[in-house]
């Protein structure tokens, strides 16, 4: 690999570094959720980290992929990946909202986001493109939960008490990043243009790169007995 190459490559994707520390953070705070809702969360952030790996290496190595004769590209583990990561926290905000019918339309948002990617594989196929409209539902759907969660905090929020709560640092960062996520996909998809002319695949980094950084602050500065 040639020196302008390499370049290239840490400014495409710069941003990975900070899945690793993240992952780093976690354990090293492990203690303080081992037994919450959040207790799988180092093995999300994991499988965030060896995705973005893997995907970068079939960019640049085509043996690497997993269905060579389908496809050279990596889109088959992002579109995977971004299901079990929806579903994942869905089940996190099922568990921690209380209100029961809450729970159920959690429960059925899961079932409707699992259908929304199996029907959008129909007119976008998962092996070459990003499931956008799919990733537009998921992302949305979060959001909405993570809203519910921060509104209904009982008591009710207060920086005092919550600034040490690392379910509220982690729905923020969930919240701030996937109400942005689809728009930015859905402009880079539905006017390619636009994406280009203001470097929007940029913005999408730095956006990922705050959520890690808010998810490392929540790690650092929660305490076991402020979750809720």
């Amino acid at each position: 690999m040639t020196t302008q190459e390499l370049l290239i490559l840490l400014k495409d994707f710069f941003f990975i570094p900070i899945y690793l520390i993240t992952l780093i953070v976690s354990m090293f705070n492990y203690r303080k959720f081992f037994d919450t809702v959040l207790k799988h969360f180092p093995l999300i952030i994991a499988y965030t980290f060896f995705n973005e790996l893997l995907g970068c290496f079939i960019r640049y190595n085509e043996s690497f992929a997993f269905f060579p004769k389908l496809t050279s590209t990596n889109q088959i583990i992002y579109n995977i990946y971004i299901l079990i990561f929806f579903l994942y926290f869905y089940s996190v905000f099922r568990k921690v909202i209380k209100n029961e019918k809450i729970k159920q339309l959690i429960k059925w948002g899961s079932i409707l986001v699992v259908i929304c990617y199996l029907g959008n594989s129909f007119f976008q196929n998962p092996f070459n493109v990003d499931l956008i409209y799919a990733n537009a539902i998921g992302s949305w759907l979060l959001v909405a939960y993570g809203i519910y969660y921060l509104k209904n905090l009982n008591p009710p929020f207060a920086w005092k008490l919550d600034k040490r709560n690392l379910m509220f640092w982690t729905t923020i960062s969930l919240v701030i990043f996937y109400l942005f996520f689809p728009i930015l996909f859905l402009i880079g998809y539905l006017h390619f243009e636009t994406w280009v002319m203001y470097e929007l695949k940029m913005v999408l980094k730095i956006l990922i790169t705050l959520m890690y950084l808010l998810f490392c602050i929540g790690f650092i500065v929660s305490r076991r007995n402020a979750f809720r």
